[in-house]
């Protein structure tokens, strides 16, 4: 599988046997989780904008939510937190009318974001807001990475959130959450 770029570029996704995260107005769209590239983040961010157009089409604010989101936590790992902020608040337009997965992945990466910068307190709050939101998803693989995330930015707290996010992996019904469990922890 190719997604075109403009310029006539390609970028390969994860895999050809890419998922789809879900359906909207007759619309598959690819899970973005699975095109995260670890290595290369400013790959994933020609990836994820490749994207967008699909996405603002479509008028499903929770999957444009979350892509929006997604490339602010490209441009963070990068160190580059004014591009991270601005994606972030483009992702935040659209809350109101998303489901609570793009809230718990705004806030996810709002607390990377505010980790990142060194901002323990804020960063350990916007994991509690993602976290509230994670649950109300009912999204065990969202529920895994912020507590993953807590377990690391919260050391007073870091052995019991270990145990959630590995208790959440055990228990789950997600196979690529299971599949991928390990290397998350």
């Amino acid at each position: 599988m190719y997604l075109l770029l403009s310029g006539a570029s390609f970028a390969q996704a994860a895999d050809d046997s890419l998922t789809y995260c879900h359906s909207y107005a007759g619309i598959n769209f690819p899970d973005y989780r699975a095109l995260w590239n670890q290595a290369h983040p400013e790959r994933t961010e020609i990836t994820y904008k490749a994207l967008l157009n699909l996405a603002t089409k479509s008028h499903d604010k929770t999957y444009l939510s979350e892509l929006l989101s997604q490339i602010a936590r490209t441009y963070t790992v990068r160190n580059q937190y004014n591009n991270a902020e601005y994606y972030l608040s483009q992702s935040a337009l659209y809350l109101d009318d998303a489901k609570p997965s793009a809230h718990g992945h705004y806030w996810a990466e709002k607390a990377r974001l505010e980790h990142y910068q060194h901002r323990s307190e804020q960063a350990i709050s916007a994991l509690d807001q993602a976290w509230r939101f994670a649950q109300q998803a009912n999204d065990d693989r969202l529920q895994a990475e912020v507590a993953i995330m807590q377990s690391r930015y919260d050391k007073k707290q870091s052995a019991i959130w270990l145990k959630r996010a590995q208790e959440i992996i055990a228990t789950s019904n997600d196979r690529r959450l299971k599949k991928e469990g390990i290397a998350l922890l």
